[in-house]
């Protein structure tokens, strides 16, 4: 039935409910889990250093901050493509943009049968101020969607 699942992780204990639900999934035939970490780099402006650097400095200073980023995203997928290759064929991507766009994006272009999500993500007053992520996909996608409390 849903043979390929998008597993979209912010890498908190809230996201990794979904855990023992792909496992389950195992039974009913998935074969394949893609997991996608996005990068949101809306508030990338945002933060600056605590001390003045210069216009170049705060150049440099988010390059390496976007660096830092992406190098734990990686790990932390390999990590979890690790957990999950005993059991499925796993395949891990990392994008930037807008969370619920690019988990969106990535189940049509990787024409997965289901978006498996937690419910909550890092931050519950974020979610409550910009709204939820999981939210917004369970609403938005065409795909279908599992969705787990915490």
């Amino acid at each position: 039935m849903f043979r390929k699942v998008l597993f979209p992780t912010d890498f908190s204990e809230n996201s990794y409910v979904i855990m023992p639900y792909l496992k389950k999934l195992k039974a009913s035939g998935t074969k394949e889990i893609v997991i996608l970490h996005v990068l949101d780099m809306r508030y990338s402006g945002v933060m600056e250093p605590a001390y003045p650097l210069g216009e170049m400095g705060i150049q440099k200073f988010e390059v390496e901050l976007y660096a830092g980023m992406e190098k734990t995203a990686n790990k932390k997928l390999a990590s979890l493509k690790t957990r999950l290759g005993k059991d499925f064929k796993v395949k891990t991507l990392l994008r930037e943009g807008v969370p619920f766009k690019e988990i969106i994006a990535c189940a049509e272009e990787e024409k997965v049968d289901l978006i498996a999500i937690g419910s909550h993500g890092k931050s519950d007053i974020e979610e409550m101020l910009l709204g939820s992520v999981a939210e917004k996909v369970v609403r938005k996608s065409k795909k279908p969607c599992l969705m787990v409390k915490r």
